[in-house]
């Protein structure tokens, strides 16, 4: 078996030599391509990170969101902690929470505000949630040690108060609003018997 070596190795024909070279060439050449396929892969990922860290990738401006904003009153008092909701006839909803003044600006989601253009549902309710709220005070509760930043002397609990707005305004709504294009201001002037339903907007 040697000797069949040697002798090939003799052979005029045999290039132990040229063979390794081109060995080599064809090991760099496995490379190169090796590592471009790895850099084409680095840097489409790299897009790809970029376009996710970009927001949800949602295009806002093609849904024609238009400002809504305006006041909510019951009895003549302006009605703060009131959830607003803006309901259309596929059950989607823009919502909005009045303040202390009873001033609301609607919003489509927790990014942007705005509602579509259309015929709209309203409901008004002072026990419902727009699902924004932060933790409960009963979740912040721990002991005196100031585990959770908190003491329980300065916790103050109390209960709920109930449905302040009638059911005309709420779970059986017949307060519509028509929103177009451009920015809408819609009042809401609520009696506590349910008796005014026509919204002010200009």
């Amino acid at each position: 078996m040697l000797n069949a070596v040697l002798c090939l190795c003799r052979t005029p024909h045999f290039n132990s030599r040229a063979i390794l070279e081109s060995g080599f060439m064809n090991f760099l050449k496995q490379s190169f391509y090796s590592n471009i396929v790895i850099l084409c892969g680095i840097a489409f990922g790299s897009v790809c990170l970029t376009g996710c860290d970009t927001g949800s990738g949602v295009d806002y401006s093609s849904l024609g969101l238009v400002p809504v904003s305006g006041e909510v009153t019951l009895d003549g008092e302006p009605l703060g902690g009131a959830v607003v909701f803006f309901e259309a006839p596929d059950l989607t909803q823009a919502y909005a929470k009045t303040d202390d003044q009873g001033k609301y600006t609607i919003k489509f989601n927790s990014e942007i505000e705005g509602v579509q253009p259309g015929s709209k549902i309203v409901r008004i309710s002072t026990t419902a949630s727009t699902g924004e709220e932060g933790i409960e005070e009963d979740e912040l509760e721990g002991d005196d040690d100031g585990s959770t930043g908190r003491s329980r002397s300065s916790k103050k609990k109390s209960a709920k108060p109930g449905e302040l707005v009638p059911p005309q305004y709420n779970s059986k709504s017949t307060l519509t609003v028509e929103i177009t294009s451009g920015n809408s201001v819609v009042d809401f002037h609520l009696k506590s018997d349910g008796s005014n339903v026509t919204p002010m907007k200009s």
